[in-house]
């Protein structure tokens, strides 16, 4: 199977999927399940209020994880969409109040783009009638990785992993529809051999608090 279809048919069935691969050891922890390769193992470095923290650790990797049930891990990166709805990209020596400002934010149209040659976006911020226009950029570190959401019933997972192996996140992101319990899991900068086998473990994991 190529890695092109590999990744395209991770994340549509990682929502539903737990099966162990074969070979590989099922880790039953306090606050979730995980199947990882035989060479892989649990590093409790000691329990955080309000949180179960610990690392996972192989030959050439560490994936450190936060669940919490208070929602104190860690959201990774925002999606694109994610920054474009917060106020990252707002400019704060602007005079313009944020919440009074009607904020419009489009793709650059063919003058903007010559106006504003680094514009990813810009921004329609109308405030008492008068209108001015802001460039936004999306962040290097949110370009330089893919980011795919998916959810089932019970959770939102959001799935991080490097568009150039070696240089970037690769992790997950799982919060609770019905409750405040969160849950991440990282490494940072892995091989694409042990990024292919992360993403994989990600499939298995299974939540024990919903």
């Amino acid at each position: 199977m190529s890695r092109k279809w590999f990744y395209a048919l991770l994340f549509p069935i990682l929502t539903t999927c737990n099966t162990q691969p074969a070979g590989w050891q099922r880790l039953n922890l306090p606050c979730f399940k995980i199947s990882v390769p035989p060479d892989w193992k649990y590093v409790n470095p000691g329990q955080q209020e309000d949180s179960f923290v610990g690392e996972i650790t192989g030959p050439k990797l560490k994936l450190s994880f936060d669940c919490s049930e208070m929602g104190y891990a860690n959201h990774l990166l925002k999606t694109e969409k994610e920054y474009l709805d917060s106020r990252d990209w707002w400019n704060d020596s602007l005079t313009l109040p944020f919440w009074e400002t009607t904020r419009k934010v489009h793709l650059p149209d063919d003058l903007q783009k010559i106006k504003f040659p680094k514009a990813d976006y810009v921004a329609d911020l109308t405030y008492k009638g008068n209108t001015i226009y802001l460039p936004i950029e999306i962040p290097e570190e949110i370009k330089a990785q893919h980011i795919e959401l998916d959810s089932n019933s019970s959770y939102v997972f959001k799935t991080i992993w490097p568009k150039v192996a070696g240089k970037g996140m690769t992790g997950i992101y799982i919060h609770s529809r019905s409750s405040n319990s969160n849950f991440q899991m990282n490494g940072g900068d892995l091989s694409l051999t042990d990024q292919e086998l992360t993403l994989k473990a990600f499939k298995t994991i299974e939540l024990k608090n919903k």
